[in-house]
């Protein structure tokens, strides 16, 4: 089951529960799951569900569109810490039930009287809020469970080597370089370069040879080890 934390202002305003076969509609109606009162907003504007294991957010639409840390989708994945934006309103994706909600009742609006028989339904005020974003960029690992990896130095090196920020292990280390390929940082993008050994090292099932400049959410494989880069752009107020 995961959570989506709606705020405003940067404040928490409440949350939401996603779960397997229970999709979660947004938008103006009072009949959404989850109603924010504005006019930005259309009736129904947005819906989040789980297809499999992944959980999925689709525009149904909408007039002003859904942002997906600030970048429009019409369908696309949601990863932890994901941010949405409709309207004035950010919705933070908790996967895992982590995030801490710090509200207080005079952040909570109170539910419209079409909308108070459902539970967790929340109507919100409306307000004029533009964030400033901030930059936060990172690999997801698709094939191992280890914490994401923030991509905050200017060289990230993946290889067998003691010193490599992120190391290969196992049998299939032995065939890895030293490094095997690093991601380097160029302003705001990224490129993967091969460097060295036997493994293979491929985004989104092609061989790279050389070098490829990275684009979000593509998948990088070196090797068994296979992760995702995800660009993700948060409010800083």
């Amino acid at each position: 089951m995961a959570r989506l934390i709606l705020t405003l202002n940067n404040k928490v305003l409440g949350n939401q529960l996603v779960a397997s076969g229970e999709p979660v509609t947004i938008g103006r109606s009072a009949d959404n799951r989850i109603v924010i009162d504005n006019k930005a907003v259309s009736a129904h504007h947005a819906k989040i569900n789980f297809d499999g294991q992944k959980l999925i957010i689709t525009d149904l639409g909408s007039r002003n569109g859904t942002l997906v840390n600030n970048e429009k989708v019409a369908r696309s994945p949601l990863t932890h810490q994901d941010w949405i934006s409709i309207g004035k309103h950010i919705i933070i994706v908790d996967l895992h039930e982590t995030l801490s909600l710090e509200a207080n009742a005079e952040q909570l609006i109170a539910r419209s009287t079409a909308a108070s028989d459902a539970e967790q339904t929340i109507v919100l005020e409306r307000e004029t809020f533009q964030p400033t974003w901030l930059s936060f960029d990172y690999l997801s690992f698709l094939s191992a469970h280890k914490e994401d990896f923030e991509l905050t130095d200017q060289v990230v090196a993946i290889g067998k080597n003691p010193d490599a920020d992120i190391r290969l292990n196992g049998i299939r280390a032995w065939f890895a370089g030293t490094p095997s390929a690093t991601i380097a940082k160029h302003g705001d993008s990224y490129t993967l370069t091969r460097r060295g050994g036997w493994l293979r090292v491929n985004v989104n099932g092609a061989p790279v040879e050389s070098s490829r400049k990275l684009q979000h959410q593509d998948i990088i494989a070196v090797g068994p080890l296979q992760f995702q880069i995800r660009f993700v752009r948060r409010p800083s107020q």
